[in-house]
């Protein structure tokens, strides 16, 4: 019940790590991890895996961005990262949107 509040909490304040260049390098690790097998090591994206660099994920809302990465697209092959601690996810967020 905790940790669905505090998921509640994070999300209704957007990003906590937007613009901190500490979670940008992490995000940064945790994407060549976890991401960049499937949307290229450049966030280009490959087949099915959109280009994490387009407008259309780098205007996306950051609750958005936060949902889709913990639940997946199963119609695209994205699998949950919901196993990942909300801080983690936040952090590929704030990479991702560093790469404009």
């Amino acid at each position: 019940m905790r940790t669905a509040l505090l998921v509640c909490a994070l999300l209704a304040a957007g990003n906590p790590y937007e613009g901190k260049p500490d979670a940008v390098r992490a995000g940064a690790k945790l994407y060549g991890r976890h991401c960049a097998q499937c949307h290229g090591p450049t966030a280009e994206g490959y087949g099915r895996a959109p280009s994490l660099r387009s407008a259309r994920i780098q205007t996306a809302a950051p609750e958005e961005l936060f949902h889709t990465i913990t639940n997946g697209v199963m119609r695209r092959g994205m699998p949950s990262w919901a196993h990942l601690p909300a801080e983690r996810r936040w952090q590929i967020i704030t990479y991702i949107r560093s790469l404009k």
